[in-house]
């Protein structure tokens, strides 16, 4: 009995364990769901991604296709993330001295704003026509129609991804991650069986249909969560409405939507370019995209997500400055590091990772060669891409707003005019060589002003060594393009996919080697970090610990 009972004690706590996870999840389990959930995703994203190659290639189709999807999906994108990070504080802020009036500002202001986002829903729709036109004059005939009636097509997915935008802000202020990551991760789930199941019947509009799937299905739980379990949304006075809270809302909103929608209208800038040029030049560019963003997603993304606090904390502690100083190096270095060899490989190996991943069916030798070019443009500016967060976020921890909205300003004025001069040159590889250009300088920019907070402050230790420790991390980075470079031609010989992957798999094997025992031999501080961590003698909190000059 006493067995029984100890079993039924320890069944019901482990219930009550995984009750109280459901509900509600730490910063440290909500960034292991966030690891998990990013991982899975980049597998459904290329899978997605392959089945659109098989179909339809890199062709005028696809670009039409791109260009429709473009114009809701920023256009009302744009709001969304402002939107998600602006409301956590906002009701955070509210909820601690009156939780019930907090609520009911957040229905007013998620009323508002909703009917606010539904006509300019209704006028994208009305207006596809012109918005295609500004977005891709050349456009002509079937490609114009098709961009079109994607456009319009597509304009629920916009509503409903800016909604989806508010209310997982709103559940990751009541503790809540679990719900928004994985109805993220079954609506990527349905977009691939819509592609699946659909693509003969619909064509091209298979894909529409599982992007307004995906979006629904990522509004829906986290709409249900907050109505039934944390009381939002059940009553709506209109008659009190409180404007000037709502003004204020709208005060605070405007300037994220600007600094944050720099990413967003270069994508517009370089699919407006893209489009002058000849059929299936944006599809490269997207197909590549989602190739040289997996280092950043997997790797960079993270670190800069967990320095943020630190940098914000060091900033106003009372941390000696050039205590910070060394710091920010040591994370420079680190990120240096990891992305060396990334860029490595994939310059290198572009055109056997483009065939492996895409080149089936409808899209061909021509298409894997194209995106592999765009690839290995977009790579040059890998580090500045990892870097260029990083030194924002100094800028944020010293409450500094108005740099990062020059610098990123310039930054979209440089890759204007770099795209109309290299996309004159080079086509669409000259579009993404311009985004390594436009980060480039923005880096560089960022890396001069961030100098200022740091002027004059006595020193009592030595520098932290950042040219010696990147030198180091150079010539370690030697064996690994030399491995890619004698066995790049042996993984390009025909072996079927799996033959194919699983000769790159061991290339990469074989390169990661050299550089961990280069990396031993030269004692880089980024591999002393990694074994540390593996090790678990670092605490997590500081990018490269204590690790020595």
């Amino acid at each position: 009995m006493a067995d029984e009972h100890q079993q039924q004690v320890t069944v019901g706590g482990t219930m009550s364990r995984g009750h109280r996870l459901l509900r509600r999840q730490s910063v440290a389990q909500a960034a292991v769901f966030l690891s998990i959930v990013t991982l899975l995703s980049k597998f459904i994203g290329f899978a997605r991604d392959a089945i659109v190659a098989h179909n339809w290639g890199a062709t005028g189709i696809t670009d039409a296709f791109l260009i429709g999807m473009m114009v809701p999906s920023v256009l009302l994108g744009i709001v969304s993330t402002g939107l998600s990070t602006l409301i956590v504080p906002w009701y955070i802020a509210h909820r601690k001295n009156d939780p019930a009036r907090a609520r009911e500002l957040v229905n007013q202001v998620t009323f508002v704003w909703g009917m606010a986002f539904l006509a300019m829903s209704v006028l994208v729709l009305i207006w596809a026509p012109q918005l295609v036109h500004l977005f891709a004059p050349s456009f002509t005939g079937s490609r114009y129609d098709l961009a079109v009636k994607v456009t319009r097509l597509l304009v629920p997915m916009g509503f409903f991804n800016v909604m989806t935008g508010l209310v997982t802000g709103l559940s990751q202020a009541e503790g809540q991650f679990l719900i928004p990551l994985l109805s993220n991760i079954a609506g990527n789930v349905l977009l691939v069986g819509c592609l699946l199941f659909f693509s003969s019947p619909l064509g091209i509009q298979s894909y529409s249909l599982g992007l307004t799937v995906m979006s629904v299905v990522g509004f829906a739980p986290i709409l249900w969560f907050l109505l039934s379990r944390r009381g939002f949304f059940r009553h709506l006075d209109m008659r009190h409405v409180d404007w000037r809270a709502i003004g204020a809302f709208a005060a605070l909103l405007v300037p994220l939507v600007i600094s944050g929608g720099g990413g967003s209208l270069n994508t517009i800038v370089d699919r407006w370019f893209a489009s002058h040029l000849v059929q299936g030049s944006v599809s490269a560019l997207d197909y590549s995209n989602r190739l040289w963003n997996l280092p950043l997603a997997l790797a960079a993304t993270p670190i800069v997500t967990a320095v943020f606090p630190w940098f914000s904390s060091m900033a106003v502690d009372g941390t000696l400055r050039t205590t910070y100083e060394d710091r920010i190096k040591k994370t420079v270095a680190l990120m240096i590091y990891i992305m060396a060899p990334c860029i490595a490989g994939l310059v290198v190996l572009a055109q056997p990772i483009v065939r492996l991943l895409f080149q089936r069916g409808a899209f061909d030798a021509a298409a894997t060669h194209l995106t592999a070019t765009c690839v290995q443009m977009y790579c040059l500016g890998l580090l500045g891409l990892a870097l260029f967060p990083v030194l924002h976020r100094v800028f944020y921890s010293f409450k500094d707003t108005r740099t990062p909205l020059i610098v990123g300003v310039a930054m979209i004025a440089i890759n204007a005019f770099t795209d109309w001069l290299f996309g004159r040159w080079f086509g669409a590889p000259g579009i993404a060589l311009s985004t390594t250009a436009a980060v480039t300088v923005g880096t560089i920019m960022d890396a001069l002003l961030v100098r200022r907070f740091f002027r004059g402050e006595v020193r009592t230790t030595p520098h932290y060594p950042l040219v010696s420790q990147t030198f180091k991390t150079v010539v370690a980075v030697i064996p690994v393009v030399g491995v890619a470079l004698l066995t790049r031609s042996w993984i390009g010989v025909p072996q079927g996919f799996t033959g194919v992957a699983l000769r790159l798999v061991l290339v990469c094997g074989a390169a990661a080697v050299c550089y961990m025992v280069c990396s031993a031999v030269l004692r880089i501080d980024g591999w002393r970090l990694l074994l540390g961590r593996i090790r678990h003698r670092l605490p997590v909190g500081s990018p490269l610990g204590s690790a020595g000059n």
